[in-house]
């Protein structure tokens, strides 16, 4: 537990709530295909989706903080026990879900070498289902994490708030101000120095590891929550306040999801941490420990509600948003704690 932690078992239950806002995500947006643009349902959808965005970034916050404070810095740890991991769940669960939308469709047939070849070369090549894309990035970040944890480990907090300003600055304001001044001049600026190219993810990666290791103030803390309030408003509404578009508001890097991500990590540090019992503890640790598995089996549930006809469209967004969302999770999470038995192999898949 990190010196200054208010409350214990944080970094599980945060992950619990994260996974399960990410299915409604994705759910809101599954939906906002099947409905005119604009409707009724589409809004209710699109609520949804402004609500969740900020999960996108605190999965990468949730792993930062989670491999940089246990993990390893060796370059060969890192590769054994971070990047061929995070490989192996990209291919497994690629091969998944190549075979079994055909089968609930009835349009499976026989699987040869060849065929299984070209299932596992389609998911290297990023060719495979929606919702496994994190996990190119994360295998990217898990390549350089020998240099990102050894900066952490021997950084003074005033470096690791450099790095951070900088990312926050390059992937997210400066972007936000580009798309609203395209032809100012530093908005050409921005497009020919690429850095955002070069800090991505690090900055969601390297900040879930220091909201987890450092403590900060009462004040910080507030206005961190006032920011994180103001971004879920922004992304909601602030393409009605500016008279313009969605799409920079939007985007996952954008400052106001960053914002967002960034509090609820600092609320559920400080405030929604659960009871010190150890059974409690241990109970949330280990469906946390699942949460990743249940994220990537729950699109089987999808694809099995669809096949029976459940509809999310069936009855009004605003109850069956969340409560396939809450179904999802809960069938997945037995089938995610039984695959992380399997001996040797088990953690790796979930």
């Amino acid at each position: 537990m990190a010196k200054g932690d208010r409350n214990v078992g944080w970094p599980g239950f945060f992950r619990v709530f994260t996974v399960l806002c990410a299915i409604m995500l994705l759910l809101a947006r599954q939906g906002q295909q099947l409905t005119t643009a604009g409707s009724g349902v589409w809004q209710a959808l699109s609520v949804y989706e402004g609500l969740t965005l900020w999960t996108v970034p605190a999965l990468f916050m949730l792993w930062g903080m989670s491999a940089l404070e246990e993990g390893k810095p060796q370059v060969s740890s890192s590769l054994t026990g971070l990047v061929l991991p995070a490989f192996g769940l990209l291919v497994f669960w690629g091969v998944v879900y190549a075979i079994v939308p055909p089968l609930l469709a009835g349009q499976g047939g026989s699987f040869t070498l060849a065929g299984l070849a070209d299932l596992l070369l389609s998911a290297v090549r990023g060719d495979t289902y929606f919702h496994l894309w994190v996990l190119y990035p994360l295998i990217g970040l898990y390549l350089v994490h020998p240099v990102l944890h050894r900066f952490t480990a021997s950084a003074s907090q005033g470096e690791i708030r450099y790095l951070l300003g900088l990312c926050f600055l390059f992937t997210a304001l400066l972007p936000m101000w580009s798309a609203f001044r395209p032809d100012s001049v530093l908005a050409g600026l921005l497009d020919r120095l690429q850095v955002h190219l070069v800090l991505g993810w690090v900055g969601c990666y390297v900040g879930g590891w220091y909201l987890r290791h450092y403590t900060i103030g009462r004040i910080p803390e507030y206005v961190l929550y006032i920011l994180g309030v103001l971004g879920l408003v922004l992304t909601l509404m602030g393409h009605r306040l500016t008279g313009g578009s969605r799409e920079p508001w939007q985007r996952l890097m954008a400052p106001n999801v960053l914002l967002t991500a960034a509090a609820f990590c600092t609320l559920f540090r400080y405030v929604l941490g659960v009871s010190e019992e150890r059974s409690r503890r241990r109970a949330v640790s280990q469906i946390g420990d699942c949460a990743l598995g249940v994220y990537l089996i729950h699109q089987l549930w999808a694809l099995i509600f669809q096949r029976l006809g459940l509809s999310l469209l069936a009855f009004s967004p605003a109850l069956s948003v969340p409560l396939f969302a809450l179904a999802f999770f809960l069938l997945s999470l037995p089938f995610a704690w039984l695959i992380s038995l399997i001996p040797g192999a088990g953690p790796r898949l979930t």
